[in-house]
Formats: structure tokens, C-alpha cells, sequence
């Protein structure tokens, strides 16, 4: 990863903790998505940018919908402890970092139908469009 990258990287896990702390989950979730997908495309790796394109989305829904606790399902410091292995350059940290990412992910969803959340709508609030005023002529 570039400087410029692992920059780019710690910027949206500002904006991501932000999210959070002001209560807008959604937008939360959805900068947590998209910093693993530039983590991807970071590798220069293709093939795993287009599989993690299909998983960001997938695991945002279903993090959307069964995740428990109040915190942010993708820990803001773990991202930024991520971006400093990476930026080390010490793999080794880096992949150790991430089997921990990913069972802390694991361990806060209650896959309980009756758990589910209806939370879809602050997922997707971004893509709704308002109304154009109309114009009278």
C-alpha cells in the first residue's frame, strides 16, 4: 500500500468513528464496507477485489440485521491497528490482526431469527432520492 492509501484508509476510519459516535449507523456501516474494499484494492489484487465486493455487501446486510451490542460491528481500532501493521509492512501482524477482526465480527452476531433487526432502511437511507420540487410553468 501507498502512503497515499494507507492515508486514504485512516480517513475513512476517522469518518467511520464519527458515524458512529453521532448515531448514524448506517453510514457506519456502509464506510466500514467500503474500507475493506479499498483494503483490496490496496493489495493490487483483482480477484480479491471483485470477492470482496460481493462480501462487503452481503455481510453489510447481514451485519445490519443481526448484529448485537451497541458498538461498531468492524472496530474503528482495529482498522487502525490493520493500517499500522500494513504500513509496517509486517505481515505477519497484519494477518494475526484480521483472524482477530473477523472473530470479533462473528461473535457479535445473533443469528436468532427473532433477533433480527429491521435496521435495512438506515443501511440504505443514502440511496433514497428526494423529491424533486415540481415546477409550475
Amino acid at each position: 500500500a501507498t502512503l497515499e492509501q494507507l492515508n486514504e484508509l485512516r480517513q475513512m476510519v476517522r469518518e467511520e468513528r464519527d458515524s458512529f459516535s453521532r448515531g448514524d449507523r448506517g453510514a457506519g456501516i456502509r464506510l466500514s464496507g467500503e474500507f475493506h474494499l479499498k483494503l483490496a484494492e490496496a493489495a493490487g489484487n483483482a480477484p480479491l477485489v471483485s470477492f470482496q465486493r460481493s462480501l462487503v455487501s452481503q455481510t453489510s446486510l447481514i451485519i445490519a440485521q443481526y448484529e448485537t451490542g451497541t458498538r461498531s460491528h468492524c472496530s474503528y481500532d482495529e482498522h487502525m491497528q490493520l493500517i499500522d501493521a500494513i504500513e509496517a509492512r509486517d505481515a505477519e501482524q497484519a494477518v494475526s490482526l484480521m483472524m482477530h477482526h473477523m472473530d470479533h465480527i462473528d461473535s457479535k452476531l445473533n443469528l436468532d431469527e427473532e433477533s433480527a433487526s429491521d435496521d435495512l432502511h438506515a443501511v440504505f437511507s443514502h440511496l433514497l432520492k428526494k423529491p424533486k420540487a415540481s415546477v409550475k410553468g
